[in-house]
């Protein structure tokens, strides 16, 4: 019996020697390419660090591919400590070589400032060179800083034309920026129906954005018939990928009752999900409930906003919905657009809140921040 044992384990060891040889004796690759492909296939499977391995042994001979996924390697962290820096040195070997998805991310840290000062400019000197080698999501980085005028002059039509050259190609984020114009006519003629159709295409890709941005139409009734229970179907849809607005807009649908049974627990419920989503500063109360011993902010001061320039020629008005956070020393801060208006008007808001002055919100009686959302409107005299 002992020898019996003996044996087994003798032809497991031998077996197992016998896959080491020839995992030994298996050729490596030698070429740039190959090298960068094999590296590839670790990063598909995670192995950030046998990734890196591979990346740089073809990086020694300047492959650009190479040298860009290092650079993203360093962006993200990923089996390296994060380090915009080294990023930004990687990328720039593989954009001198002319490597249109590095000469990209160039432009992105420039936009963001990691790493390097922050640079409009510089940022769009490199997504156009990348733009013209056909890269579209260099095509979307360049609407979107026409769409917010981040070094140029705001420019909604021509935001409107690099989105849509990138949302014809597939870009799920060009989709998602092309209804928003859509949805408030900005830079573009404003459609609900043609909203909807380029979310669409980027919620059958599984965006979150997308599929609020649906919900959200169905709970309007714009361009659609009101549905308080389809709007629920995207909210949630979104809601499964983490999108905090959406957990937002569900907390509000159970708050109010609507398509659903009034639930003022679940909606805190949804409320917590969105501030946590959303990386909300601690002890910042993000729903005021009936019955609850919260008491909101109290406006004391509210300058009138000023009118864009783009919006009082085209005689626009409306709404635009901005979310605060009002500090227990009773000023705005974190300001965020909730619903667009479009045309330069959202900004204009921003600016003028930035300057009101609250009563803080007030939680048992002590003075706490409090989210809170503001409709702003804006109408012609």
């Amino acid at each position: 019996m002992t020898n019996r044992y003996y044996f087994k384990g003798a032809c497991v060891v031998l077996l197992c020697m016998e896959a080491i040889a020839q995992n030994v004796s298996a050729p490596q690759p030698t070429t740039p390419d190959s090298q960068v492909r094999l590296g590839n296939d670790y990063l598909a499977k995670k192995d950030y660090s046998s990734a890196m391995i591979w990346f740089r042994k073809a990086a020694e001979r300047n492959h650009p591919a190479a040298e860009n996924n290092i650079g993203w390697l360093y962006e993200n962290g990923f089996g390296v400590a994060k380090d915009y820096s080294e990023a930004m040195n990687w990328f720039r070997k593989a954009a001198n070589q002319g490597n249109a998805e590095a000469q990209n991310n160039v432009g992105w840290l420039f936009q963001n400032g990691w790493g390097v000062k922050q640079d409009y400019g510089e940022a769009m000197t490199w997504y156009r060179k990348a733009a013209e080698q056909g890269n579209v999501r260099a095509s979307t980085n360049i609407g979107f800083l026409y769409n917010n005028g981040l070094g140029v002059k705001q420019d909604y039509p021509e935001a409107a034309t690099w989105y849509r050259a990138a949302a014809e190609q597939g870009n799920v984020e060009a989709q998602v920026y092309l209804g928003r114009l859509h949805q408030n006519g900005s830079g573009v003629e404003q459609s609900y129906a043609e909203a909807m159709a380029w979310y669409s295409r980027a919620a059958d890709k599984g965006d979150g954005r997308a599929q609020n941005a649906i919900g959200y139409l169905y709970q309007q009734g714009w361009g659609v018939t009101q549905d308080y229970a389809k709007a629920m179907v995207w909210y949630r849809k979104a809601a499964d990928q983490g999108n905090a607005s959406a957990e937002r807009n569900i907390g509000s649908l159970y708050e109010k009752g609507l398509g659903v049974p009034q639930d003022h627990s679940e909606a805190e419920a949804w409320y917590k999900k969105a501030a946590d989503h959303d990386g909300g500063v601690g002890g910042v109360i993000t729903a005021i409930l009936p019955g609850s011993s919260i008491r909101p902010p109290r406006i004391i001061y509210s300058p009138d906003p000023e009118y864009s320039e783009e919006a009082s020629k085209a005689k626009f008005e409306g709404t635009c919905v901005l979310s605060v956070i009002v500090g227990a020393d009773g000023n705005a801060r974190d300001i965020k657009v909730a619903r667009l208006l479009g045309k330069g008007l959202d900004e204009k808001a921003i600016d003028a809140v930035k300057t009101w002055k609250f009563e803080p919100g007030t939680k048992d009686g002590v003075p706490a921040a409090t989210q809170i959302n503001i409709e702003v409107t804006f109408r012609l005299k």
